[in-house]
């Protein structure tokens, strides 16, 4: 088992109001949110970096279909979005 948590989590206003409608709506994938973000405190390394207008961002995909956006700096891993695999990517798409 990993050593303890080296990161703080923090969790930005947006995804704060997804994750209380998600609570409600679909409690099983609140539970694997809450389960990977215990995960990536112990390695954010975790997920797959992205590119684009999602640069110095990372992924992790969730019940297979969902997709967490974070981003990791000195200290704390912070979750930034969270949605459909089909429709997270359009949200940051330019132009």
């Amino acid at each position: 088992m990993a050593g303890p948590a080296r990161y703080a989590l923090s969790v930005d206003a947006e995804a704060k109001r997804i994750f209380k409608a998600l609570k409600r709506k679909n409690p099983d994938v609140y539970r694997e949110v809450k389960a990977s973000a215990l995960k990536l405190l112990r390695n954010p390394e975790l997920g797959k970096p992205l590119r684009h207008g999602l640069r110095n961002c990372r992924r992790l995909h969730i019940a297979s279909s969902f997709v967490l956006v974070y981003e990791i700096t000195a200290t704390e891993v912070r979750l930034l979005d969270f949605d459909h695999h089909n429709k997270i990517y359009k949200k940051y798409r330019g132009g």
